[in-house]
């Protein structure tokens, strides 16, 4: 009976600690799509303000803070971008 009591008390963490993983939140597809868009809308308007006005213009410093605020968007939804496209140069937020 103790050795039972043992199996089923084993079998059961076994099972609880294999589904927890699945449980842990993922990025859907959409929320990649999704951040992709948002990234690169303030990307493109980054670049429009920063022709128009310069670099270093308030608008495109509103633009950065727009972008900072995607890219805060997709951590939040667990979706990664491409890194060496958003995060450089003019894209970061100084």
């Amino acid at each position: 009976m103790r050795n039972h009591l043992i199996r089923v008390a084993l079998g059961t963490a076994f099972l609880v600690s294999s589904t927890v993983p699945v449980g842990i939140a993922t990025a859907s597809p959409d929320d990649g799509a999704a951040c992709t868009q948002k990234l690169e809308s303030a990307r493109a308007q980054i670049d429009r303000d920063a022709a128009k006005h310069g670099n270093d213009s308030r608008q495109v410093e509103k633009d950065r803070e727009r972008l900072e605020q995607a890219r805060q968007w997709c951590r939040d939804h667990k979706a990664d971008w491409d890194h060496t496209k958003f995060d450089v140069g003019i894209y970061i937020k100084k």
